[in-house]
């Protein structure tokens, strides 16, 4: 782990384009080791935080130098999910689509038009998501790309999208995030949800479950 976070942190502090460095990580080898060697310390692996995210897909955060730094996670879908809500994010990122097909939606608002509700997002310590009403707006989708296995593309924290699996599961992306430039985010829920509660808890994976998943990303992540 060490050789891996020292590697990412080299790379990320000269440079602003953080998809190289994650091309580079998942390309190499380096992930797909770390991750097996990590899989195998089970009873180490409690303190790994790793839940399924209010979007539907498991989301686990495999490094990160600080709080205040870049952060190293995985994603997988494992089943078929409704649509996700729309969102930004508070920092750019990077991914690399290792399995399956991600269909990305991209949108335009028009605050105080329209009558689509919108919120804003906070996240506490305790990984307990916060939304607020925060006005109303027109949303108009602007354009939509297919992100095919073995992509990687760049995304910056102002671009209001969504990432659905389109096709056969598990569909597994890694994601190498850049430090928080913004303090919550903006999202607009997918039609499906008539409701929006105020919070929304997760439940954290325990150490063999994580183990598992740890497991079928690295499977995806041979070349």
């Amino acid at each position: 782990m060490a050789d891996l976070l020292a590697f990412i942190d080299a790379e990320v502090s000269g440079s602003n384009d953080l998809e190289p460095t994650l091309s580079a990580v998942c390309d190499s080898g380096r992930l797909r080791e770390h991750l097996l060697i990590s899989a195998k310390e089970r009873a180490s692996l409690a303190d790994t935080l790793c839940y399924r995210h209010p979007n539907g897909f498991y989301k686990m955060k495999l490094m990160s130098p600080g709080a205040d730094s870049w952060s190293l996670r995985v994603h997988v879908w494992d089943r078929p999910v409704p649509p996700s809500d729309a969102h930004n994010h508070r920092w750019n990122f990077a991914s690399f689509v290792a399995s399956g097909t991600l269909l990305e939606t991209r949108f335009d608002l028009e605050r105080d038009q329209g009558d689509t509700p919108v919120h804003r997002l906070s996240k506490d310590a305790s990984g307990t998501y916060h939304y607020a009403p925060d006005g109303v707006g027109r949303v108009r989708v602007t354009r939509t790309i297919r992100r095919e296995a073995g992509q990687a593309y760049m995304l910056d924290h102002r671009v209001l999208h969504r990432a659905d699996p389109d096709g056969r599961h598990p569909v597994v992306t890694v994601v190498l995030q850049g430090r928080d430039l913004t303090g919550t985010t903006t999202v607009i829920p997918a039609e499906h949800r008539t409701q929006r509660a105020a919070t929304t808890a997760v439940t954290r994976l325990g150490g063999d479950d994580i183990a598992d998943l740890m497991e079928l990303v690295a499977e995806r992540l041979v070349t």
